[in-house]
């Protein structure tokens, strides 16, 4: 073999600098990191008190990205895109101003006829059956406390803890164009949702919320433990 060809085989063999393996290895991590994020699983914080007590200022959340369809990310394209189904806990972007992500639970899908009055829900005829449990106290994203009546709400087969007070805050009715979805916070009476706002583009949910894997009471300064694990329904 001549020098030339000894030379060039020495190089090709040669062992990478140490440097440049730690970057090659960090962008693998980093590309790994991004797909995980926009086509499969994404983290979400808990910022304020529209979903008590299903959800506490402070849980941090697991939301999975892919039970509706792959999004292109900066985009509104959905790739295998299915419907949400009524309870689900969902991200969507904020329609008011898409540079936010909101989370509440579907109570409306497409074609259902939704009435809201006195306080009570109202889906396509049929009242929403409310079991009272008693009061609750929280803690609201302002550090500040409320307390509301407890009560379990059967929402077709989906049953679920909701909160609220004496009153509504705004009392409608709304037919869910095809599309779209009608959005409640379980907290009624502390929560901006469709009653507010509208409906919610099929394009616009970001992902369904599934486990509680950290749960932090700034109040106190304390983990809550026991909800640590919690799947979401």
């Amino acid at each position: 073999m001549s020098e030339t060809m000894k030379d060039l085989e020495a190089t090709t063999t040669a062992k990478k600098p140490v440097w440049r393996e730690w970057i090659e290895s960090l962008l693998v991590i980093g590309l790994i990191a991004v797909v995980i994020r926009s086509f499969i699983v994404a983290p979400f914080v808990i910022p304020s008190s529209s979903m008590v007590p299903t959800l506490l200022v402070g849980d941090y959340l697991f939301v999975s990205r892919y039970n509706y369809g792959f999004r292109i990310p900066f985009t509104d394209i959905q790739l295998l895109a299915s419907e949400a189904k009524r309870g689900d806990i969902v991200v969507f972007d904020y329609p008011e101003d898409r540079s936010k992500d909101y989370i509440k639970r579907i109570v409306g899908v497409p074609g259902d006829k939704i009435v809201y009055k006195n306080n009570e829900l109202f889906i396509n005829g049929k009242k929403i059956p409310l079991t009272p449990i008693g009061s609750y106290a929280y803690v609201m994203g302002d550090k500040s406390s409320d307390v509301s009546q407890a009560y379990q709400e059967q929402l077709f087969d989906v049953e679920h803890t909701v909160l609220r007070k004496t009153y509504s805050i705004r009392d409608g009715q709304w037919i869910v164009p095809e599309g779209h979805y009608f959005m409640l916070g379980d907290n009624r009476n502390n929560s901006r949702d469709s009653r507010f706002w509208g409906f919610v583009p099929q394009e616009y949910l970001v992902g369904k919320a599934v486990v509680i894997w950290w749960s932090w009471n700034a109040a106190n300064n304390s983990v809550r433990w026991d909800r640590l694990g919690r799947l979401l329904h």
